[in-house]
């Protein structure tokens, strides 16, 4: 389902040409807006090109490409060089090029490969111009660059939206449960996940207490964060445990019900601990009760007598002894912005040195391998590369961006995030006997959240928002904003079909999975994006154009 972009845009950025000549000669498949021209021409570059022996190629398992992609294909013994062919299904022609080596990345074709499945065929060539023998072949999808801005203006002011959305969440029975009871409603399912769900409600309460300040439903939502944050309080690990002060991954009747071996009572996701620490901070800065800021403190000193040698901690635990339950090594980044906002904004001391060692760790590992494993406490871990997700990476730029290191590998873990998972419009397509789960009725702009569950997740959509806006207020560029705001504003476009709700899935599609914090999370972006667009500065943008390596 794509998005329509509004007249008076139409008149300020589109090009009413379609194949229009690029500025180095190439042609576009399909009509433009001034940005549209920008990102189509910037996808010919790829992200983290793969080198045999030096750096490791990420995207065996990716299945479409937004930037040039470049695959692992094997030399032929004798060639000289190697013909590209690429067929794709919606050209009648095939696309040509030679190259040196059988990874070289399709640049020099891409911006002329028009959105759609296609299969590429890399042939080493003799001296002579004989063919000797296939290097590599692969199918892919040449997925949609950026073309907005979309759903401009939104449907509703952004914090209305928002607004709108918490009350709609907030007066649910399953909700209002908390205050009846004082504990969570042991019907609703997805309670057995306390550091994530109850922490996303506690956020959210919050943050629908600024939105509605001086109001009855302000005191309402204020008693609720008060009440589930307490519950929090009450229920995290012992002490005297290995993993004590931290609330659990899993509690309650309903994980006893699940199949998944890893999703024990006794086990612990470790960065989970991330969930529930910001949200004591969230209702700690609206309350004033030091008990809050305690409680996010010791978060953090029980990270900081668990880290390992190697700068980081393992991914599962049993909670008692901190014995490892899974092989897969945490990637902390997490932890790391964590400990950062308690240095910035409440000059927590004592933690610079966990901190520098688990952001070391990253630059070591993840960064060089671009292994950004998905690692999330319902999935069960896969091998290197199987389950690619962009959370990690997006949780590194914006660290990066944040505190001015390395603007150049923040921006590149960007367009990794948005080369794998941000669908701007014609997503690959996918069937499903559940016609909410078919690609074809996906709303766009939309973020999917990693491989293994291809969805177009609201709280996925989130992340990219406050990371391209990161990244806007780092660089200026206005192609950062524009993006955030086009993922803003389908908040309010999906809300429209969906009774004032946040969904979960951006589908028309009623009664699918639905996640608190795929509501909170992007509220509570969305309300703090109305309020930094209000504070715009146009001297501080500019217009960053990214030609092609070939283009005067």
């Amino acid at each position: 389902m794509h998005s329509l972009v509004p007249l008076r845009f139409l008149v300020a950025f589109v090009l009413l040409i379609t194949f229009s000549p690029g500025s180095n000669g190439q042609t576009h498949p399909f009509t433009l807006t001034a940005e549209g021209r920008v990102a189509w021409e910037a996808s010919a570059t790829p992200v983290r090109q793969g080198i045999p022996g030096q750096v490791p190629f990420w995207n065996e398992h990716a299945k479409r490409f937004v930037y040039a992609p470049a695959f692992d294909f094997k030399s032929v013994p004798n060639a000289a060089h190697y013909r590209f062919e690429l067929v794709s299904d919606a050209s009648k022609t095939p696309f040509h090029f030679d190259a040196a080596e059988p990874f070289a990345d399709l640049g020099p074709i891409w911006t002329q490969v028009p959105v759609g499945e296609f299969t590429l065929t890399v042939t080493g060539i003799a001296k002579d111009g004989t063919a000797l023998g296939v290097a590599g072949k692969r199918s892919a999808y040449r997925a949609a660059p950026f073309n907005g801005p979309y759903h401009e203006p939104p449907v509703l002011p952004l914090d209305e939206s928002a607004s709108l959305a918490l009350r709609k969440l907030l007066h649910k029975d399953y909700v209002n449960y908390w205050l009846l009871h004082r504990e969570p409603d042991p019907e609703y399912v997805l309670y057995q996940y306390p550091s994530k769900i109850h922490g996303a409600l506690v956020i959210g309460a919050v943050t629908q207490a600024r939105l509605t300040a001086g109001s009855e439903e302000a005191q309402r939502s204020t008693e609720l964060a008060r009440v589930i944050a307490d519950y929090m309080l009450q229920i995290r690990f012992p002490a005297g445990s290995k993993w004590q002060h931290h609330v659990p991954t899993y509690h309650g009747p309903h994980i006893k019900k699940v199949k998944k071996k890893h999703m024990r009572l006794a086990n612990h996701l470790t960065t989970m601990g991330v969930d529930a620490g910001n949200a004591f901070l969230e209702v700690y800065e609206l309350t004033g009760d030091d008990k809050y800021l305690l409680a996010a403190t010791q978060i953090a000193e029980t990270y900081r007598t668990t880290q390992n040698e190697q700068g980081t901690w393992p991914l599962l635990v049993r909670f008692k002894d901190g014995e490892s339950v899974s092989e897969l090594i945490s990637i902390p980044t997490a932890v790391v912005n964590y400990i950062d906002r308690l240095q910035r904004d409440y000059q927590v001391e004592g933690l610079e040195e966990v901190k520098q060692r688990a952001l070391n760790y990253v630059m070591e590992n993840p960064v060089k391998s671009f292994n950004w494993q998905g690692q999330f406490e319902d999935i069960v871990p896969r091998a290197p590369y199987v389950n690619q997700s962009r959370e990690q990476a997006c949780e590194l730029a914006m660290y990066l961006l944040r505190n001015k290191e390395n603007q150049e590998l923040a921006e590149e873990l960007i367009r990794f995030a948005e080369d794998q998972f941000v669908i701007w419009e014609k997503p690959l397509p996918r069937e499903r006997k559940n016609p909410g789960f078919s690609s074809a009725n996906w709303i766009t702009p939309s973020v999917q959240e990693q491989y293994v569950f291809w969805n177009p997740v609201g709280r996925s959509a989130a992340v990219m928002i406050e990371t391209y806006w990161q990244a806007y207020e780092s660089t200026g560029d206005t192609m950062y904003r524009l993006k955030a705001e086009s993922l803003a504003n389908t908040f309010p476009a999906v809300q429209q079909v969906h009774d004032g709700d946040y969904p979960t899935f951006f589908t028309p599609y009623p009664k699918m999975n639905f996640w608190l914090n795929s509501v909170i999370f992007p509220a509570k972006v969305l309300m703090e994006l109305e309020d930094k667009k209000a504070t715009l500065n146009p001297s501080h943008e500019r217009h960053r154009s990214r030609r092609l390596p070939n283009a005067p």
